[in-house]
């Protein structure tokens, strides 16, 4: 433990001494990975910090630009298409990139990209645009200056639901009481994505994948239980 400590420290030192070639730029690596996870959603910025923030991130494709911009106005916010010119004076302009980060933390929870951590990225969520609740793993994160503030958006791929003659022969949907249900195994499509952020998650899942067969099922399926809130929401 003693040399652990000493190593530490030593390259501590160095990081902060920055004599060294290549010392400075490899801390500023290790202190922005180490920092950009803990923005979630709302985190004050300058006009110079919001420049910098999407001269590093990448493009979104016209596809992701579309829906987030469509998520943004059907919640409210008024945002303008960046090729919608001539802009008004003082208009809200949807900028063309953002961050990915494979995670972001909520309080005391992690939430994470499903390539990234497959286990924190099962969530339940509040689907604001169809004003309901589901079930569905992290696809991608999103974190971009809208009104001077870094905002963070969540894509969620929503588990695919069994056909009800399917999903009738598991125990589950007899005994909700245990909040648990059985979904098909594949992934929805591309188009069933949905935009949220981090305060409509509500807690994460425990999922059991199961092989083809199970309960008479002739396909892989995946057990979902949301017991894991406890009730705190």
């Amino acid at each position: 433990m003693l040399r652990q400590f000493s190593r530490r420290a030593r390259l501590e030192a160095l990081l902060h001494d920055g004599t060294r070639p290549g010392m400075k730029e490899f801390s500023s690596i290790l202190n922005s990975s180490a920092e950009s996870p803990r923005h979630t959603s709302s985190t004050s910025l300058t006009p110079i910090e919001a420049a910098e923030v999407l001269a590093q991130a990448p493009k979104l494709d016209d596809r992701e630009y579309g829906a987030l911009l469509q998520y943004l106005q059907h919640t409210g916010r008024l945002f303008r298409h960046w090729n919608d010119l001539p802009h008004p004076v003082n208009s809200n302009v949807l900028p063309t990139h953002a961050r990915r980060p494979l995670q972001i933390h909520q309080g005391e929870h992690t939430f994470s990209c499903q390539r990234s951590h497959r286990g924190n990225s099962a969530i339940y969520f509040y689907n604001p645009l169809a004003h309901s609740h589901a079930t569905g793993f992290i696809e991608i994160i999103w974190q971009l200056p809208l009104e001077a503030t870094l905002k963070t958006f969540i894509i969620i791929r929503p588990h695919r639901v069994l056909p009800v003659q399917e999903e009738e022969r598991a125990p589950f949907i007899n005994y909700p009481g245990f909040k648990a249900r059985i979904f098909d195994s594949q992934p929805s499509d591309d188009s069933e994505l949905v935009i949220i952020e981090p305060h409509h998650i509500l807690t994460h899942l425990t999922t059991f994948q199961r092989p083809a067969g199970t309960y008479g099922i002739d396909r892989e399926t995946l057990v979902v239980c949301l017991a894991l809130d406890r009730g705190r929401k």
